[in-house]
């Protein structure tokens, strides 16, 4: 469990983890600093050669150790992050109150409840809340200037919205399986139907309507099963009324930013996505000055959604543009941190050059993707995606040799996902038709095959789904009968 904790830490936490253990005045030499480098350093090296390297005597002494390690670790990470997980307040605070009660101070027991109270209602956590009011009654059994009375009304007031809670995830979880594996709703309204069947009782409900919490469960809900049926239309049309209610009802807070900071996200693209660029960076620039507020305490995981909002809708409006804000991406520290990074930059990069003609440049960017370690991580079919791109822009640069080789690869490297999805195999095999084709016009087979794959789907659905959209290339060398 030592070695998956420390593969988890980053650069910072590893750095605060060190000057955590520096805080006593021996650290010279500590065997626990010197177990952490070496485990940190990847290296598979077994409890014998430890042994060995830190002149311990037996397996207990280095079990101890890294029990030792274990704990610091653990305190380590705690202490950094205790600002950012909105419930550690709570929790420490309860912690510090049976301390305190063990100690026989029990009004400052009761003073530590009421500061873990004070919080975890503001952050509407209600089986925190529920623990604290059991922890204040236990306590009134020794410290009678409790009111007894007022602790057990609270917690049957908390109960109610507790259970709601729970009622909510379950069925909302329910909801969202049933949007997630039904492919074929006959129409949208169909997802509307069901959504509102399910959820209409509980807007209705006077707790949920003036609970951010409730309402936001509700909001991702919604969202993601308009996501899920891609339809954009009314996905913008009810995030743009929700977040608009929101600030109303004045229901944003420093709790709940990182909702509100995703809400901006969905709004931008979903303008993008109805081609309504400009109002989208409208948006994404309200989503940077929200980054900028309770002291930058989203910007870093946030940045990352700007920088795409801006690239994609500018990508339409001035490329050059775009090209300059990728420019910047790539020299931010916080984007070369992302494991996405080399999708990002040069994906987009490539993408970019293609739509201006610079076909060359665009293909040595999505090479540059390919031998990045990340792209091993990527999804196959978004692989498979990425490799289709690389084919159609090495078509576009004329090296037909290139091209055929690239296709034998393709074709042996995905045989199998390639055989279950026919939109993919159709295109490859019409680029494989492409190179031996002097006139697209003359020949009337590869004319069929063309206009079949367009027909599949619609300009749009192929915009959506595609990284260069099918439907519309193969309609532009048609059209120019290039070869």
């Amino acid at each position: 469990m030592i070695n998956e904790i420390i593969s988890s830490l980053n650069k910072e936490e590893k750095r605060f983890f060190k000057i955590f253990t520096k805080r006593t005045l021996k650290s010279e030499n500590r065997k626990d600093i010197i177990l952490f480098d070496y485990l940190n350093s990847k290296k598979i090296i077994d409890d014998s050669e430890l042994l060995k390297k830190l002149n311990l005597k037996n397996k207990n002494s280095l079990y101890q150790l890294k029990n030792r390690l274990f704990k610091d670790l653990n305190k380590s990470m705690l202490l950094q992050h205790f600002d950012k997980e909105k419930d550690l307040f709570s929790l420490s605070n309860i912690l510090l109150s049976r301390v305190y009660k063990r100690k026989g101070n029990l009004e400052l027991a009761y003073k530590f409840l009421k500061k873990a109270e004070e919080k975890a209602l503001l952050n509407e956590t209600f089986e925190l809340i529920a623990l604290i009011y059991n922890e204040v009654l236990k306590l009134a059994y020794d410290l009678v200037t409790i009111d007894v009375e007022e602790y057990i009304n609270k917690q049957r007031k908390n109960k109610k919205k507790f259970d709601l809670a729970q009622e909510m995830d379950l069925v909302l979880s329910a909801v969202m399986y049933k949007i997630k594996t039904a492919q074929n709703f006959s129409t949208d309204k169909d997802i509307f139907f069901l959504l509102n069947q399910t959820l209409e009782k509980f807007i209705k409900n006077k707790l949920i309507s003036d609970s951010p919490k409730f309402r936001i469960k509700v909001f991702q809900a919604v969202s993601r099963g308009l996501l899920q049926k891609k339809n954009y239309i009314e996905l913008e049309k009810y995030l743009l009324k929700t977040y608009s209610s929101f600030k109303k009802d004045n229901l944003f807070n420093k709790t709940n930013h990182e909702n509100k900071l995703m809400m901006l996200t969905y709004i931008t693209n979903s303008l993008y996505k109805n081609k309504k660029y400009e109002k989208s960076l409208e948006f994404a620039n309200e989503l940077k000055s929200e980054m900028l507020r309770f002291d930058n305490m989203l910007y870093n995981k946030f940045l990352f959604f700007y920088y795409n909002a801006l690239v994609i809708n500018y990508s339409t409006l001035n490329k050059t543009k775009a090209l300059k804000i990728l420019s910047q991406a790539k020299e931010n520290i916080i984007i070369k941190n992302l494991p996405t990074f080399g999708v990002f930059i040069y994906l987009n990069t490539a993408l970019i050059y293609f739509d201006l003609g610079n076909f060359k440049i665009s293909k040595k960017n999505i090479r540059r993707l390919i031998l990045q370690k990340d792209f091993m991580n990527l999804d196959k079919s978004f692989k498979i995606q990425i490799y289709i791109a690389e084919l159609i822009i090495t078509y576009s640069t004329k090296e037909f040799d290139q091209l055929e080789s690239k296709i034998i690869y393709l074709k042996s490297k995905f045989k199998t996902s390639l055989s279950e999805n026919k939109r993919d195999s159709k295109l490859i095999e019409i680029l494989s038709d492409l190179i031996f084709c002097n006139n697209i016009y003359a020949d009337k087979k590869l004319q069929n095959k063309i206009k079949s794959l367009i027909n599949k789907i619609s300009d749009d659905e192929s915009d959506d789904q595609d990284i260069i959209s099918y439907n519309y290339w193969l309609k532009n060398i048609t059209k120019k009968g290039e070869q």
